[in-house]
């Protein structure tokens, strides 16, 4: 008898509006909830529930019937006057589901046939508003999980991009530069899924930053983003000596000679015999053990004869000393 009297008290019977057919609480047809069609059969539920119940039907609304998708009846959050409101599929509005409220972001414009976006190259969704993004680092991540062969369900909602739903080639920043390219990288994913992957010592948003400082008076070539080095010096940064690394590198009668620098090991072992870098233009003094570069000239004592001479480093381990009577220098 208590659920009877609270059922009762939340279906207060009103008299139905002449002509128009209603429900009179939200209760009707709720899910879940109460009541069910199985109740109909009782009097305060079919003459509370008169269009759930089946006693009258939204089609016959004079109104006339909703546009766009739209529907009269059935919906448990319209009733009362409201029960044969139509129900708009968003983001419809208005009396007959007429008014299109769609709003579009990034340039995207309002088709107001289907009241959708049309999305400018590079965003996607129901307002425009998303970029191309996988949600997961696992997306093409190898060895790993998942693979295009998986595009489907769960997968295809967390790769969009990883599955082709959408591609980066249209990001509105615009083409990567020097080698760059956007996708495709597991290790960019979410925002981040479209940014450029540089190539090399490129960085920046497009790849349009040389990130390198030659040493040693290496010269930067900004097109390459590389180093030119000086006699002597090796390396990516001309921060290494120029050396051979094998001792066997040239050795006569050794191995390998120059004719083997196509093999890979050999050209990586001898940078200095096979010409990846040049070996400086320097002298060492036989007596001192001092080493001077190419033109650079140095005052030598000759004990034996009590004279001073000048000394000028002509090339690699080549140069030539003078007597110099008047000598003055340091």
């Amino acid at each position: 008898m208590e659920l009877l009297a609270t059922v009762l008290f939340l279906l207060v019977p009103t008299a139905l509006a002449q002509g128009q057919c209603m429900n009179l609480s939200p209760l009707c047809g709720q899910s879940p909830g109460w009541p069910d069609p199985a109740l109909c059969t009782t009097h305060y539920v079919s003459s509370n529930c008169q269009e759930f119940c089946g006693g009258c039907s939204c089609d016959t609304d004079p109104r006339g019937p909703c546009q766009n998708g739209g529907t009269r009846g059935g919906n448990p959050a319209n009733y009362g006057s409201f029960t044969c409101d139509c129900n708009c599929p968003a983001p419809w509005t208005g009396d007959l589901c007429e008014v299109c409220t769609a709003t579009c972001f990034n340039g995207g414009v309002v088709d107001q046939t289907t009241c959708s976006c049309q999305c400018a190259p590079g965003y996607y969704g129901d307002d425009c508003s998303e970029t191309c993004k996988n949600l997961d680092p696992k997306c093409g991540a190898s060895p790993g999980w998942p693979l295009t062969s998986m595009c489907a369900d769960y997968v295809l909602d967390l790769c969009p991009e990883f599955c082709g739903v959408c591609s980066c080639d249209d990001d509105p920043r615009g083409p990567c530069v020097n080698g760059g390219s956007r996708g495709g990288n597991p290790a960019l994913y979410g925002d981040d899924t479209c940014n450029c992957n540089c190539v090399g010592n490129w960085v920046g948003e497009r790849c349009e930053i040389c990130a390198v400082a030659c040493a040693n008076g290496g010269i930067l070539d900004p097109v390459t983003c590389t180093c030119s080095c000086g006699d002597g010096w090796d390396g990516e940064f001309c921060h290494m000596p120029c050396i051979d690394s094998n001792p066997l590198c040239g050795a006569n009668p050794g191995w390998p000679d120059a004719s083997m620098c196509s093999t890979d090991y050999v050209m990586e072992g001898c940078h200095a015999m096979c010409g990846v870098c040049t070996l400086a233009e320097e002298c060492t003094d036989a007596d001192s053990g001092v080493t001077y570069q190419k033109g650079q000239q140095w005052a030598k004592h000759d004990a034996a004869n009590q004279h001073t001479m000048l000394c000028t480093c002509l090339g690699r381990d080549n140069y030539v000393c003078e007597d110099v009577p008047d000598w003055t220098g340091p």
